[in-house]
């Protein structure tokens, strides 16, 4: 019998609809400091860059990492964590049917532990992961191989068992080609439009959520 498939997914544009937030966060940042607020649009494609990207969007000075207004965004886009985000259209039914199935699914993320922890547990479905490794599990972030390769040890999987990981951006799918296993990428996640999934050198490209259990 052939042993279940692993399916792990990256987070942000991948598993759950994170945008919606992120941006709210933004515009209350943007009042505080008198400044305009920016269009949901606007945003959208670069919350897949973190908070550097977004600010990217609206700041034309060079944010630091853990400066004041960096660490004022975090702490307001934590006031609202889980406010607006929810799962893709479909997660549910490809968690759903994984599970009946005896796969066994878990999330890699460059995603803080501080926010992606109880996010998914607002969402209700941290306690069916198998593994939920953050940017704090390891050393280096995605690109680099070392999340994926930390959620495979920790799984530690059986001989010839099929693992896929799924994301919604180019270094989402280096990352898991550099780990040895096969790569999904999905278009409906944060991209620009001139960023093309199926140009990425992934295993498999899916348009929607459902798609991804014709690939397991």
């Amino acid at each position: 019998m052939e042993s279940p498939s692993l399916l792990l997914f990256d987070l942000d544009g991948t598993l759950v609809d994170t945008a919606p937030e992120m941006h709210s966060a933004l515009n209350i940042l943007l009042k505080e400091q008198g400044m305009n607020s920016v269009e949901y649009n606007d945003v959208r494609p670069f919350v897949s860059h973190g908070v550097m990207g977004i600010f990217s969007v609206v700041f034309d000075d060079d944010p630091k990492i853990n400066g004041n207004r960096y660490n004022r965004y975090l702490r307001l886009y934590e006031e609202i964590l889980g406010s607006e985000a929810s799962l893709f259209d479909g997660i549910n039914m490809v968690i759903k049917q994984l599970e009946e199935n005896n796969h066994l699914w878990g999330v890699v993320t460059n995603k803080s532990r501080r926010f992606a922890k109880p996010l998914l547990e607002k969402l209700g479905i941290i306690d069916k992961a198998i593994c939920l490794i953050t940017r704090d599990d390891v050393e280096f972030a995605k690109p680099h191989p070392q999340p994926i390769l930390k959620a495979l040890k920790k799984v530690k999987l059986k001989e010839g068992q099929h693992c896929f990981y799924i994301g919604d951006s180019s270094k989402d799918i280096e990352s898991a080609k550099s780990a040895g296993i096969r790569s999904i990428a999905c278009s409906y996640g944060y991209r620009m439009e001139n960023d093309h999934p199926e140009k990425w050198g992934a295993d498999f490209c899916v348009d929607k959520p459902i798609e991804i259990l014709n690939v397991i």
